[in-house]
């Protein structure tokens, strides 16, 4: 039982690791963000990617795709609504009153496109992980 945790534990640390890195690297390529976020989104990912490997953990691909868009969902929603609806301003914690830009070269995404990449990250931390075997 202890070797299945520590694979599991494993591959729970690639998926929100490739996750985390990712989207720290989008944003610092834009305007930053606050350490609130960075933490937080790094907490859902390990939230999320637990559930996947202890409740779901399917082989077929689809089935990755669709937890993927699920995640990729939430997390934009969380991060959209959390942060510039004044709720974490509410709550005392510093955060912005406008999204930053998600740039990527000098393209800047629209939060329609934070939510692909935050799906396809995920995913792709999915994938990567499903490469460990026991």
């Amino acid at each position: 039982m202890a070797k299945r945790g520590f694979w599991i534990a494993l591959k729970v640390g690639i998926t929100a690791l490739v996750f985390w890195i990712f989207d720290f690297l989008m944003h610092i390529s834009g305007v930053g963000e606050s350490h609130f976020y960075y933490i937080s989104k790094f907490a859902n990912a390990i939230l999320f990617s637990i559930l996947w490997f202890l409740a779901f953990n399917y082989k077929e691909h689809w089935k990755r795709i669709i937890y993927s868009l699920i995640f990729g969902t939430w997390i934009s929603f969380y991060y959209l609504v959390s942060a510039y609806s004044g709720l974490v301003q509410w709550l005392g914690l510093y955060a912005r009153y406008s999204a930053p830009p998600f740039v990527f070269g000098s393209l800047y995404l629209s939060p329609f496109l934070w939510w692909i990449f935050h799906s396809i990250v995920f995913y792709i931390g999915l994938e990567l992980a499903g490469l460990v075997k026991k």
